[in-house]
């Protein structure tokens, strides 16, 4: 009997000893852990301010986007007048020479 008590207490100081080393590892595991929430947290609170400057910035630029966006509109307007203006200019052009060449062939006959 004095042999297995002998294991057996081997046994608990071996569990004992393990269960010290699991609660080392799971403080240092807690520490990292509180430690890696500390940076992630101060790293949002610059991202935060980033963006809270970037938000600052679009909005003092929405006026000018939205000068641009009006001015883009009335470009296009002007080029499709414009276009308009070169086909019927051409049309007018076309009419004009057949008209000339009719009437330089009529002379000829």
């Amino acid at each position: 009997m004095p042999g297995k008590l002998d294991e057996i207490s081997r046994a608990i100081g071996s569990l004992e000893t393990s269960v010290r080393e699991l609660q080392r590892r799971m403080d240092e595991n807690r520490e990292l852990q509180a430690h890696r929430h500390d940076d992630n947290a101060t790293a949002l609170r610059e991202l935060s301010a980033k963006l809270d400057l970037h938000a600052e910035a679009v909005e003092m630029i929405r006026p000018t986007v939205a000068a641009l966006e009006m001015s883009r509109s009335k470009i296009a307007t002007w080029a499709s007048v414009g276009f308009a203006v070169a086909v019927l200019a051409g049309w007018v052009v076309e009419a004009a020479v057949k008209w000339a060449v009719g009437w330089v062939l009529s002379h000829f006959q």
